[in-house]
């Protein structure tokens, strides 16, 4: 049956059309019953703009309703959120200006449906966006149309009803990990190719698995020295974060999960030099200013170069961009596609009876080996990926459970951690049957 519901200063009727709940808004009481009247004539089927059409309201959206747009509701939801970062409500009001206004920003909340949700969010897919990107975007729709839904301006969340999933898999995806999980081969030969100075870095993200927010914040106060008792143990209560204007300020960590977690006695031997002599506030791993390091910055400069110099074979070195050449007279570096470190051509005279000048003789910087030998590593991780490879050896040691892991790591819910890593843990699962079994024939 269709019913009437008082909403502020105006009446809606509501009917369910094939299991799809339909509503229109009147005025006054009386026009309310007789759109009611007029569903129940058509026993619901009938759509809520015919029924307006059935009332004589031609136009739908200049009836006298309440529900405001989902602009001007967006805006007014965003500006009354408490629990965000600055850089989380830019990045919201991003998202909102330069994709969902433009789609769906002047339509009345209660007027979008599932098929428009669907449709917005193929086409952020059919833009190049990353099915991590697009979920950003489903997200936040969830969020706000949940709370028109909590504020009674809307009855039920449409972009419910979308068949949209988490990190939704590609057709043709292999199903093969987005993430590098280094073996503890593929780390050691990693290892041996940072530079001495990087290594208390590269070493405290592989052992705590903080992320780079969390270890380039930690303080020389949060490195807890061990005990006769206890081992050593550093204090992640801290991360970098976006203040929404291009600054970045010291503020919790993701999810605001502070944790203390033990860390083995070679590692904070690592640390240790770090610590000595320094105030409890001063950053444990900073600049030669003492300030942040910036992650793209030491990307560039020290990661990948690391990276590259482990994928590169002493036996077998990639090959040289020098090579003989026929041509007599003296040419320059560019005629053969030689660059400078600004990628501009390079004008230099070549080598005698080369095809490059003598900076550029050697191999492409990016160029790494073919070969199959071993202690060369195969695979470009990032620096992220040493937190993917320790949770990965935790996985791997059926004593360590899938909670401490996911404490470990800080992560709010256990099912954040299963989403992440859920093809590790089958070992889990594992060692809980040989559990259950030997607890059974103990009792034999």
């Amino acid at each position: 049956m269709a019913s009437i519901e008082q909403r502020g200063g105006s009446w809606r009727v509501v009917w369910r059309r094939d299991g799809v709940k339909q509503y229109t808004s009147w005025p006054t009481a009386d026009l309310a019953a007789q759109a009611r009247d007029i569903a129940e004539a058509h026993r619901h089927q009938i759509t809520a703009d015919q029924l307006y059409a059935a009332m004589g309201v031609l136009d739908v959206d200049e009836d006298t309703t309440t529900v405001p747009t989902v602009r001007e509701w967006a805006e007014r939801w965003l500006a009354a959120k408490t629990r965000i970062t600055p850089g989380t409500r830019a990045g919201y009001a991003a998202q909102l200006a330069n994709r969902i206004y433009p789609a769906i920003g002047d339509r009345r909340l209660d007027r979008v449906t599932p098929t428009e949700i669907g449709t917005f969010l193929n086409r952020l897919r059919a833009d190049g966006l990353r099915s991590t990107s697009v979920t950003r975007y489903y997200t936040l729709l969830h969020a706000l149309f949940r709370a028109a839904v909590h504020e009674r301006l809307i009855d039920d969340n449409p972009v419910t009803r979308t068949d949209w999933i988490r990190d939704l898999t590609e057709h043709d995806d292999t199903g093969e990990p987005g993430q590098v999980r280094l073996t503890h081969e593929e780390y050691r030969v990693l290892l041996a190719a940072v530079d001495p100075a990087d290594r208390p870095l590269v070493e405290l993200l592989a052992g705590t698995g903080a992320r780079w927010s969390e270890a380039v914040a930690l303080s020389v106060g949060h490195i807890v020295p061990p005990t006769g008792t206890s081992r050593a143990k550093v204090r992640i209560w801290r991360a970098w974060k976006r203040d929404g204007r291009g600054g970045l300020y010291l503020g919790t960590t993701k999810g605001r999960r502070r944790r203390e977690i033990a860390i083995s006695d070679a590692l904070y031997e690592t640390l240790r030099p770090l610590v000595e002599g320094q105030p409890a506030d001063a950053l444990l791993i900073r600049a030669t200013n003492g300030g942040m390091i910036h992650y793209r910055n030491w990307r560039l400069r020290h990661w990948d170069p690391a990276v590259i110099r482990a994928m590169r074979c002493p036996a077998h070195p990639p090959p040289n961009r020098g090579v003989p050449r026929a041509e007599p007279g003296r040419r320059r570096c560019r005629d053969y596609g030689g660059t400078n470190d600004h990628g501009e051509p390079c004008g230099a005279i070549t080598a005698a009876g080369m095809t490059r000048c003598h900076a550029h003789m050697g191999p492409d910087p990016a160029a790494v080996s073919t070969c199959d030998c071993p202690g060369v590593l195969r695979r470009r991780p990032t620096p992220h990926d040493l937190r993917h490879s320790h949770a990965a050896w935790l996985f791997s040691d059926p004593r360590v459970t899938p909670l401490a892991i996911s404490r470990r790591l800080g992560h709010a819910q256990l099912s954040t951690t299963s989403e992440i890593y859920g093809d590790l843990m089958p070992a889990a699962e594992d060692a809980v049957i040989t559990a259950l079994d030997d607890a059974i024939s103990q009792d034999d």
